[in-house]
């Protein structure tokens, strides 16, 4: 039986994968984040977005106006990183460090990377 953080890792990644083709611009089709795909490396969710799936709200929320092509939206995190972090690997994509307490983003971009897949500063 899977433990309430894979359950819930689950259902966001589910979500994001059947929200399907977005009908218009997304946040990366738009001028405002479009340095986030310039990188040898993707974060699966960036990639997603940028194949045409909503996988920006596997890590962030509404919090205001919605992203398009012309206009910055108003997003915020879906929890604090450490928490939302290992929602996704604490299982399988994990390393040697995840059960430890340390801010994921003090070493790593959410994003994407130049450096190495595993999304390094």
């Amino acid at each position: 039986m899977l433990g309430k953080s894979a359950a819930v890792a689950i259902l966001i990644l589910t979500t994001a994968v059947l929200a399907g083709k977005s009908a218009g611009a997304s946040c990366l089709t738009g001028t405002c984040h479009q340095s986030l795909t310039a990188t040898k490396y993707l974060h699966g969710p960036v990639a997603a977005e940028q194949a045409g799936a909503t996988g920006c709200v596997a890590c962030h929320v509404p919090a205001g106006k919605t992203c398009t092509a012309n206009s910055k939206g108003s997003f915020k995190p879906l929890a604090p990183s450490l928490t939302m972090c290992r929602l996704c690997h604490s299982r399988g994509t994990g390393t040697q460090h995840s059960s430890q307490q340390i801010d994921c983003l003090k070493c790593h971009n959410p994003h994407g990377s130049n450096k190495n897949a595993e999304l390094q500063r």
